[in-house]
């Protein structure tokens, strides 16, 4: 993780020895965000996760931007085994990171539109829990087992923000992420954000 953390924030340090030649109104930009995330199976996954971003504005219309999250929510259900072993399995990201390049075009006064590319990286957990029940309800054998992914590529999206104020805006955009690759099998991936940007 160290590593996949290392690359988005050595990107944007380096873009500092460019600011010389930026606009004045280049800036660095924190912000948060909350996604809602498919992944197309059967049936299909439905994901959502929270985190964080930091950017550097190296002018009106380009930005340098990461993001990195954590799933808060996942897929589950639960199932019976020979009537009497009951298995619980579920579906979550881990983390997700990415590293993107912004482009956007201010539409008015307080709203833009921009798209997004780059590469993300997602951590994805499949855990499935067993437990043998005896006939009193007591559980005397459990079977956990965890299998960890990870998925990395090219990313995309779009998307419009609205400014309230010089270094405060919102945003909300449509990402398009590497396919999830299980047992064989690709699975598209796909992602709404919303979340708040603030300039400093």
């Amino acid at each position: 993780m160290k590593k996949t953390l290392a690359l988005p924030f050595i990107t944007l340090a380096l873009t500092c020895g460019f600011s010389a030649s930026a606009e004045d109104e280049s800036n660095w930009y924190l912000g948060a965000q909350y996604s809602e995330q498919e992944v197309t199976y059967q049936p299909n996954r439905e994901l959502k996760t929270v985190g964080v971003i930091g950017g550097y504005q190296y002018n009106k219309y380009f930005a340098f931007e990461t993001r990195y999250s954590t799933g808060i929510s996942g897929y589950s259900h639960q199932f019976y085994v020979n009537g009497s072993m009951d298995a619980k399995y579920k579906e979550d990201i881990d983390t997700q990171a990415s590293l993107f390049i912004k482009a956007s075009y201010p539409v008015f006064n307080s709203i833009g539109l921009y798209v997004l590319a780059g590469v993300t990286k997602s951590k994805y957990e499949i855990t499935t829990n067993s437990f043998h029940t005896d006939i009193e309800g007591n559980t005397t054998t459990t079977y956990p087992h965890i299998i960890e992914l990870s998925e990395s590529g090219f990313a995309y999206g779009a998307g419009f923000n609205y400014s309230l104020s010089e270094a405060v805006e919102l945003f909300l955009d449509y990402q398009v992420l590497p396919e999830l690759k299980v047992g064989g099998r690709s699975s598209s991936w796909k992602s709404i954000n919303i979340g708040i940007n603030y300039a400093f």
